[in-house]
C-alpha cells in the first residue's frame, strides 16, 4: 500500500517501528523504590500476606502480544509501602499463617483487579496505564475487615515526548500506585486509631 502523505506514512512508520520495539522488549523490567514522604508510622505490627495470586499476576496487551509480569513489582511495591508505613511488619504467604501471628495488630492483603492499556497512535496522542489494586486490611485477633480501598495509579505521556519509554510509563505507574497507596494507609482513621 503506497501513503499519498508523506508525514501520515512517518507516523505509520514510526508506530510500527515502536510496537516491535515494545514486542522485542525484555519485560522482565525492574523499578526503583519510590521516594514516600517521611512520616509517622502507624503504631501497629502489620503481617503482609503475598499469596501466589500476586507473583503470578500479568497483564497480556493484546494489541501486540506483550505480556508484562506485573507480579514482582507488585510483590516489591507493597513491601515497600506496607514497611513506610506501619511500626512493624511481617511477610507471609498465606492467610492462615497471617492470623496464626499472635503478636500481630492487623493482616494486609493485597489484590491486583485490572490493568488497563492505551497505545499512542499519532504524535500528540498519549500512551497510558491504569493499574487497580484492592487492600484489604483485617483485624488479626476477629478476623473481621477494618478497613478496604481500591486504589487507582494512573501513568501516561505523549508519544511524541523525548522521555517516553515503556520502562519508564511503568515506573511512573508504580510511583503514582505507591504514593496513593501510602497516603490511603496514613489517612485512614480505622488505622490510625485502631487501639
Amino acid at each position: 500500500m503506497k501513503l499519498k502523505c508523506p508525514f501520515f506514512g512517518r507516523i505509520f512508520l514510526c508506530v510500527s517501528l515502536l510496537a516491535l520495539a515494545v514486542g522485542c522488549m525484555d519485560l522482565n523490567m525492574s523499578i526503583r523504590p519510590t521516594n514516600l514522604p517521611a512520616g509517622d508510622k502507624l503504631p501497629l505490627h502489620a503481617v503482609l500476606v503475598l499469596n501466589q495470586d500476586l507473583p503470578d499476576f500479568k497483564y497480556e496487551f493484546n494489541h501486540n502480544g506483550v505480556v508484562y509480569p506485573f507480579g514482582t513489582l507488585l510483590q516489591d511495591c507493597a513491601r515497600q509501602v506496607v514497611g513506610a508505613s506501619f511500626q512493624q511488619v511481617d511477610e507471609v504467604t498465606s492467610s492462615e499463617k497471617a492470623f496464626g501471628n499472635l503478636s500481630a495488630d492487623i493482616v494486609l492483603i493485597p489484590r491486583p483487579v485490572k490493568v488497563e492499556r492505551h497505545l499512542a497512535m499519532y504524535g500528540w496522542d498519549t500512551n497510558d496505564f491504569t493499574l487497580v489494586v484492592e487492600w484489604v486490611a483485617k483485624d488479626r485477633a476477629t478476623q473481621n475487615t477494618v478497613w478496604q480501598r481500591t486504589i487507582t495509579a494512573d501513568a501516561s505521556e505523549k508519544l511524541s515526548d523525548d522521555v517516553w519509554h515503556p520502562g519508564y510509563l511503568v515506573q511512573k505507574l508504580f510511583d503514582d500506585l505507591s504514593i496513593k497507596t501510602h497516603e490511603a494507609f496514613q489517612k485512614a482513621p480505622e488505622l490510625r486509631n485502631k487501639p
